[in-house]
């Protein structure tokens, strides 16, 4: 301390470049809504053309998981299974280096590609996060100039390029028809020509062919040799010739219509405003800063558009930026209101322009320096980081106040003017130790924040940091830059402030009645107490307050058998009716899945509605659930982007309660959640509840018969190559325009079974067969999607719940479904989604705060010297906990997350209190000899301001927060109740309940 003030030209030199370096950090700090809570996790899906959902699970899936599970650090493998499409995501513990995880992953590609049927591909999903849909956009053709090919073709060669060459960009999904070459097979002309299928498939094969001659010297120089045999259109195609007969060639075109169209079997399409465009979504990097990375994508949006023909128009449909820029303006807002008002407490109190100029100088210079921390460490600045900043704005005052205060009394005694230098010294040095170990106290009640594990480690470990990074650097500001400020700008006056006196007289009124009853006063807060406990058991419980994203998604589920065609129809139902809402500004669908995506079908579909008012929401909601009700044969369920995403990462699903039944048998697992739903549906407060669609699926199986096979000598694979190419979609060559190669793919005209029935097979003697002669066709019942968590199948019932806390509906929940569904041996329910994490988190809390309490107890005894002090001082905790618990009851919020980080906070501040006084009291015991009654009253009152001080700017810090209805201070408000109503509390039991304890209990003597 000494050096500090003897060097002090070179401090000051120091506060400036400091202030210097925050501000350079400050802008370069990245910055999001919130923090990302995607856990390290690894994708890989593997497409299997023409397989059904069961074939796919045997042959593909089982092998991809059964690769990823001895991976090191691999904790869980779920997978989703659908026809045509395999997706394997293997999630490993936290902390694993993301780049580890993926090499680690694609060290095993080739293994399960030695294991899975030949043609079948195993690639990994792209590098990015739960968040990481940073922009939406859509080619649209508004002169009706373009097909959905052309904007395709557009999208692929000339606007992926661009945004992809953004860093930090690391996939575009695309919806929309690929461009193809298709030749419709006529089965009545294939039997009028006698032309079989393998005939077609090989006339293909032959007549489209590329080679490479090497290099021919001659007189002209060295010559590239080119084979050119590559069809280039249309007509080309449909002169390809299958035979010769009577002198003339039988060509394609003799036997099918060859036409361009798109490539078939598309499972998914995206719409905007009623009407199938080619939608896209940006995909950014993990760890990529997104305010950057969505400034840079603006720009390359500008330049996609300028090499666009005239007539289509790149339009950003929707992109996070706004939800970032919404949330972060209500904290920063907060922030800056938090310390104004934490200012002018602290002038009022102090009533001293220059000490209370010096105390709130040292919040914001707190606020930069923890900013820098963080910016260095990498965290970003986000909605909960800033969040913990705006909790302990009081806080990270208090050291200075103390600091400045008593630096302060020392100059305005009698003589302390002529040796300024030493009485700024001595101030200094006596509230170091104090000072010291309260905010190495109030640190260590944060701690039990980094037991939480997965989404909500992820999400509230920032403000665990952002908190501790503040008080470290409060204490920086308060012992370095304090008393060499103090020391050039303060001058001795009296201490006394009008709002003080009065009340001090106030509370010396009260403290008297206080001492006279002092039995009765602390019977009474004991009784408080339990009331206290026996009114949080009546508190709801749920995970976390939902975000306000001024957004809503309309998540539609169809009948499993539904067509693109009929999925796109609903999706034009469901925007229309949007659209006719004063409120809506746009809406917008995906439907099943794009080329990269999530794996889903045709009969799944979310709708993205944009709001003119973000606080629209609610109202859009409740008139859309009136109207989308009348659409028959479809069920909706209501949420918003980002908290969907959130729910699908806390339990793989995209609902806030999800009932997972697990079991062997597919059919009775879908039985069994079936029975589960109808509980649901009956329970108070549950809303869009629903079984995930599994089973229903309709299948066209084709048998080879033995015995017909046996008799005309045909193999399985002659039959299966005429299902894998007339009806899978297999590529048979490719059209090439220009750099451009299109695929040629078979198909019958018309595509129905009765056709596929009917497909002729000429035999070598000139026998001629239909395809059902040698092949049993049947239509049966199979399934749609196969969901598996470690190698276990399970069913989904899914649901909302509204009107209710999530605790008290899952507890109902359970106890309803353990009396009335009785489990075959080996199956189970598990519920997840939101109470799972909660649960997790507060069974942490459960452990990691009584630790906590533990080590504040050492501290507070290594600080005192004193079993006694040190209980005195921990009586403010329970304390604290009451005014907490009254005021979310009061304000109807639930016991969540943000609530319980509440609590943890108000036991810091109420420590810091009990120290503040208790240490006095103390103080004057032993050092001035005075009376135990005597040390309370005057320790009470002279501690009067500073207790007071922190108080009053803990909470003020908070208002700002509560008041506010912009978007993101639904997450913070709960804290903000806890700490408001605990702070009034524990101060008013710290002033009067706290000096009747000691009166009985401190030593009369030093201990």
């Amino acid at each position: 301390m000494r050096k500090i003030l003897e060097y002090r030209l070179l401090v000051i030199i120091a506060l400036f470049v400091s202030v210097g370096v925050a501000v350079y950090s400050i802008l370069r700090i990245p910055i999001e809504a919130f923090p990302d809570p995607t856990p390290v996790q690894v994708t890989v899906y593997t497409e299997t053309p023409g397989m059904s959902a069961e074939e796919t699970e045997v042959l593909v899936t089982r092998v991809v998981e059964t690769n990823l599970m001895g991976l090191k650090n691999a904790e869980l493998v779920r997978s989703v299974t659908l026809p045509g499409l395999s997706y394997v995501t293997v999630y490993f513990k936290e902390g694993t280096d993301i780049q580890l995880a993926r090499n680690l992953v694609a060290q095993r590609i080739p293994v399960i590609q030695s294991q899975i049927p030949p043609g079948l591909t195993p690639r990994m999903g792209p590098n990015t996060s739960g968040l990481g849909n940073v922009m939406f956009y859509a080619l649209v053709d508004t002169e009706g100039n373009h097909s959905l090919e052309d904007l395709r073709l557009l999208q692929e060669y000339r606007v992926r390029p661009i945004i992809m060459s953004v860093p930090g960009v690391e996939e575009i999904s695309q919806w929309g028809p690929e461009k193809a070459y298709l030749v419709k097979l006529l089965p009545e002309r294939m039997t009028l020509f006698q032309v079989d299928i393998t005939d077609v498939i090989r006339s293909l094969e032959e007549y489209n062919q590329v080679a490479g001659g090497g290099f021919l010297v001659t007189p002209q120089g060295d010559l590239v040799v080119r084979g050119l045999g590559r069809l280039k259109s249309v007509e080309e195609i449909r002169k390809v010739p299958i035979y010769k007969k009577d002198g003339s060639f039988v060509t394609l075109g003799d036997i099918a219509l060859v036409e361009e169209g798109e490539v078939p079997n598309r499972r998914g399409a995206f719409t905007l405003n009623g009407e199938e465009v080619q939608g896209n979504i940006v995909l950014k990097r993990v760890h990529t800063n997104t305010v950057k990375l969505l400034t840079e994508l603006e720009k390359a949006v500008k330049q996609a558009q300028s090499v666009l023909p005239e007539g289509v128009k790149l339009e950003v449909l929707y992109q996070q930026g706004y939800l970032i820029e919404k949330a972060i303006k209500m904290i920063v807002k907060a922030l800056v209101e938090g310390v104004i008002l934490v200012a002018l407490a602290i002038t009022i109190y102090m009533w001293n322009p220059r000490t209370a100029l010096l105390v709130s100088l040292s919040i914001p210079l707190t606020l930069l320096y923890a900013l820098t921390v963080m910016y260095f460490t990498g965290v970003t600045a986000n909605l909960m980081t800033l969040g913990g900043l705006a909790i302990g704005l009081g806080l990270f005052a208090d050291a200075s106040v103390v600091v400045v205060e008593n630096i302060y009394r020392h100059l305005s005694e009698k003589g302390s003017r002529k040796n300024i230098f030493t009485t700024v010294l001595v101030a200094s040095q006596e509230m170091f130790r104090p000072v010291f170990f309260a905010i190495l106290t109030i640190a260590v009640v944060f701690l039990p924040i980094f037991t939480f594990e997965s989404v909500e480690g992820k999400y509230y470990k920032p403000l665990a940091l952002s908190v501790i990074f503040a008080l470290i650097s409060s204490l920086v500001v308060a012992f370095v830059f304090m008393p060499v400020l103090s020391f050039y700008f303060l001058k001795p006056g009296r201490e006394h402030s009008p709002v003080l006196d009065r009340a001090e007289i106030i509370y010396m009124k009260l403290f008297e009645k206080a001492m006279q009853h002092r039995k009765l006063v602390i019977a009474a807060a004991g009784i408080a107490f339990v009331m206290a406990l026996l009114l949080q058991a009546r508190i709801g419980r749920e995970f976390a307050p939902p975000l306000e994203e001024g957004a809503l998604l309309v998540k539609s589920f169809l009948n499993p058998n539904v067509s693109l065609q009929e999925a796109k129809r609903v999706a034009s139902l469901v925007e229309t009716t949007a659209l006719k809402l004063p409120e809506v500004e746009r809406a917008y669908s995906n439907i099943g899945r794009a080329d990269v995506g999530d794996p889903e079908d045709v009969s799944y579909m979310e709708t993205f509605i944009i709001l003119k008012d973000t606080k629209a929401r609610a109202r859009v909601e409740e008139k859309l659930r009136e109207e989308l009700k009348k659409i028959p044969g479809v069920e909706f369920s209501y949420t918003q982007p980002i908290q969907m995403r959130i729910d699908e990462l806390l339990s793989g699903v995209k609902a806030p309660v999800a009932i997972k039944v697990f079991g062997d048998d597919l059919w009775k697992i879908n039985q069994l959640a079936g029975q589960i739903q109808k509980i649901v549906e009956s329970t108070p407060g549950a809303v869009d509840a629903e079984t995930e669609a599994q089973a229903g699926k309709l299948q066209m199986r084709i048998e080879p018969r033995w015995d017909v096979l046996q008799r005309y000598d045909i193999t399985t694979a002659d039959i299966m190559k005429i299902v894998a190419h007339v009806l899978g979609g297999q590529y048979i060559g490719y059209v090439q325009k220009d750099t451009l190669l299109f695929p040629i793919v078979l198909t019958v005209e018309p595509k129905d079974v009765t056709t596929i029935q009917n497909l002729p097979i000429f035999l070598k003697d000139g026998t001629t067969l239909l395809l059902k002669d040698i092949a049993n066709i049947t239509v049966t019942e199979g399934f749609l999607k196969i969901r598996r968590e470690n190698g276990m199948r399970y069913a989904l019932v899914l649901s909302d719940v509204k009107g209710r806390d999530l605790g008290s509906f899952v507890q109902e929940l359970q106890a309803r479904i353990q009396k009335e569904v009785k489990l075959p041996e080996g199956y189970r329910i598990v519920f997840a989604g939101q109470w799972e994490n909660q649960q997790r988190a507060m069974k942490k809390l459960s452990v990691a705060v009584p630790l906590a309490i533990a080590l504040i107890f050492i501290l507070l005894y290594l600080n005192f010297g004193s079993v006694r002090y040190s209980l005195i001082v921990m009586l403010n905790v329970p304390f604290a906990t009451i005014g907490g618990v009254v005021a979310l009851y009061l304000s109807g919020f639930n016991l969540s997350v943000p609530a319980a980080i509440g609590f943890i906070a108000v036991f810091g501040i109420a420590t810091l209190n009990g120290v503040v006084l208790v240490s006095y009291v103390k103080n004057l015991l032993e050092e001035e000899k005075l009376s135990l009654e005597e040390a309370i009253r005057r320790a009470c009152r002279l501690r009067l301001r500073p207790i007071l001080i922190t108080a009053t700017a803990a909470s003020l810090g908070l208002v700002p927060m509560l008041l506010s209805t912009d978007v993101g201070s639904e997450v913070q408000k709960p804290l903000a109740v806890v700490v408001l109503g605990g702070i009034f509390t524990s101060t008013s039991l710290t002033l009067l309940v706290l000096p009747s304890v000691l009166s009985y209990f401190a030593p009369k003597t030093r201990v």
